[in-house]
């Protein structure tokens, strides 16, 4: 991972520095209306891991045995919930076949 200094200036070959230069930029002036802005460019590094900025691999490998385990949880929740639509069903329809022959086939016949 190599760190550019903070205190080194871009070139006038840059293509950057050629076109603040064009808007009006002068060298060692701040950027913005009152020229209160950055002297220096932003210190960048080479990234060579297919993480997002800023994250931690511990981090990355936390959160990824959390979603096995809440997937594997929500995989639970939705055969517990059909198994109990199925069990309602089948109650819904033992009621309503009861009904039926109630109506049909009175005990007192």
């Amino acid at each position: 991972m190599a760190v550019s200094s903070s205190l080194t200036t871009i070139n006038s070959s840059n293509i950057g520095f050629r076109l603040l230069k064009k808007q009006g930029w002068k060298e060692g002036t701040g950027l913005g209306i009152s020229e209160q802005g950055r002297l220096e460019p932003v210190a960048t590094y080479v990234k060579n891991n297919k993480l997002g900025l800023g994250a931690d691999k511990l981090q990355k490998k936390k959160l990824r045995s959390e979603t096995k385990e809440s997937t594997k949880e929500s995989r639970l929740a939705a055969k517990k919930r059909t198994k109990m639509q199925e069990l309602v069903k089948k109650l819904q329809e033992k009621e309503f076949e009861r009904a039926f022959r109630r109506e049909f086939w009175p005990d007192d016949v």
